[in-house]
């Protein structure tokens, strides 16, 4: 290339970048790419959201510089480019605001599973009419300021000269990004960086997830296994939701929140385990550790998921599940998944609990019930009957607490009772035969313990993570399951305090119904004598539970 094309081709690269539209659409990506500088923010990666903003608003420019020789064309593209960067300043930044993380793949998953009802739920919870309208005039305010800066500061050299570098920087880190990809199957945190990459990396890695559920097909279809029981027990696993330890009067909290729950506790045939912790504070990961006999950190779909195991063995398997219904994505609702772990499950769902549990009719013949509830998910006066409705916001501490969160801690508290009741009434539809169940929740919940939030999703973000991570865990026995299994029993009550984590469950889930399978792993049922009690239990991917300390 001569010195007069090299010459020409940089006085181009300068001239778009000092174009109005470059210095609009930079500032634009700039806004949006910085919602990411709020969960990570070392220098570098503050540098790279520049240089990556500049990047993209770069090619942005040139496609729009193109297509406005039709000038048509242009606008509707320069529009829709601002719609869709709108559209992830507003999710993004109203995810910090209320769950203190960028929208992610976490957030993308439960977008994709969430029914029309909790998506209701939802927008009640979190949008009200002022808060709608303060962001449609904090947009509108936005892109008036955008626009001002972009004709006060396109034309200065400096500017110019300065935006030419940080683009030039940004399109190396893409270069970086695409060969360590290449290599490694990994972009680092790079495409973390952009929402449009962010959003874009999640999807794949969401879509990876459904390869992996069809490769679970091979894997639950012929699974061997035997039954060492000769008494062969019901077991029924009851998967609870969004259920805090703290707000459980079976684990030490002041008001009278689980009474049934504690009275079964004192009659003999229900132990609490005080030391359980789920693998995850989102329910999509939470019940992919507990279904999947492989461990959460180690694959997915390696090993059979444990409904699978039972109904190999000869059981019969029925599914109860008040939100994921055959038909979704998620691989409880995938349909082939579904025939080869249950003979049967229900297919629709129920406004309160009571009403599955109605339901269920107790087989003559050995079987499995998994049971997945509402349980407290907000919104929490959604989850019981008005009647339930004993606990008031005048109960709780004013000095701690204003009217609005007093009032959502009893709502809360309402829900932890009205669920001590669902749990009873699933227990007594057992209570005269020979049955086990093991009760645990998907994951915990803060509600405004720490600082002014309730809910979860943000656990690695919180002052202590714990709130959200700590689950209650129990088990009950009928009373002919106590007397075929002492051993187990005593285990149970000897290891109350042992520390638990749910990606281990499953086999305890096994062991309790006597399933033996090569898949079956010892050190990994707290109700064994080979059970691990030293392994350290690593939660939301990375992060050492039992080496953690909270802020101060």
């Amino acid at each position: 290339m001569s010195c007069i094309q090299q010459n020409k081709l940089l006085s181009s690269f300068l001239n778009l970048c000092g174009k109005k539209s470059f210095t609009y659409l930079f500032l634009l990506n700039l806004i949006s790419n910085s919602a990411y500088a709020y969960t990570y923010h070392p220098f570098i990666a503050l540098l790279m959201i520049v240089c990556l903003s500049g990047s993209m608003a770069f090619l942005e420019t040139l496609l729009f510089s193109f297509l406005r020789k039709k000038r048509l064309l242009g606008i509707l593209y320069l529009i829709f480019v601002v719609i869709v960067y709108t559209l992830l300043i507003l999710t993004d930044y109203f995810c910090i605001f209320n769950f203190q993380t960028t929208f992610n793949q976490d957030k993308l998953d439960i977008l994709r599973e969430t029914t029309s009802k909790e998506t209701k739920e939802f927008l009640q919870t979190y949008i009200s009419f002022g808060l709608l309208s303060v962001g449609i005039i904090g947009i509108l305010l936005l892109h008036g300021i955008l626009l001002f800066l972009s004709f006060v500061i396109a034309n200065k050299k400096i500017i110019r000269g300065f935006f030419a570098i940080l683009t030039v920087i940004g399109f190396i880190g893409w270069g970086f990004m695409i060969v360590c990809y290449a290599k490694f199957h990994n972009g680092f945190t790079i495409p973390q960086y952009t929402s449009v990459t962010r959003i874009a990396y999640s999807y794949h890695v969401s879509k990876q997830r459904l390869d992996e559920i069809k490769q679970l097909y091979t894997v639950c279809k012929h699974i061997p296994v035997s039954q060492i029981f000769s008494d062969r027990p019901n077991v029924i696993v009851l998967i609870g939701e969004s259920a805090s330890i703290y707000h459980s009067e079976l684990f030490g909290y002041k008001f009278s929140t689980t009474p049934n729950l504690k009275r079964m506790e004192a009659e003999g045939n229900l132990i609490a385990f005080d030391n359980a912790v789920s693998v995850d504070d989102h329910t999509h990961g939470a019940m992919e550790s507990v279904f999947s006999l492989d461990s959460l950190h180690t694959g997915f779909n390696k090993t059979p998921l444990f409904p699978a195991v039972y109904k190999n063995g000869k059981y019969s398997t029925y599914c109860y599940d008040n939100q994921y219904f055959v038909g979704g994505i998620n691989f409880l609702s995938d349909p082939i998944l579904s025939q080869l772990m249950f003979t049967t499950r229900n297919k629709t769902g129920y406004p309160y609990d009571e009403d599955l549990i109605h339901t269920i009719k107790v087989s003559k013949v050995p079987s499995l019930y998994v049971i997945h509830l509402l349980g407290q998910h907000y919104t929490y006066t959604k989850r019981y009957p008005k009647k339930w409705n004993k606990f008031q916001a005048r109960e709780y501490d004013g000095k701690r607490w204003n009217e609005r969160q007093r009032m959502l801690i009893a709502q809360y508290d309402n829900a932890t009772l009205y669920n001590d009741f669902v749990i009873a009434s699933i227990i007594n539809k057992f209570k005269n035969t020979n049955s086990v169940l093991i009760y645990f929740s998907d994951h915990g919940e803060e509600v405004f313990e720490l600082r002014d939030y309730n809910g979860h999703g943000n656990a690695a973000l919180s002052p202590d993570l714990r709130y959200q991570i700590r689950v209650p865990l129990m088990i009950w026995m009928s009373d002919s399951y106590k007397k075929c299994h002492k051993k187990i029993y005593d285990k149970a009550i000897s290891n109350k305090h042992t520390p638990i984590i749910t990606d281990d469950v499953s086999h305890t889930i096994l062991g309790i119904g006597g399933m033996s399978t090569p898949f079956y792993k010892p050190q990994r049922d707290f109700l064994n004598d080979k059970y691990n009690k030293k392994k350290h239990r690593i939660v939301l991917n990375t992060i050492d539970y039992d080496s953690y300390n909270p802020e101060k």
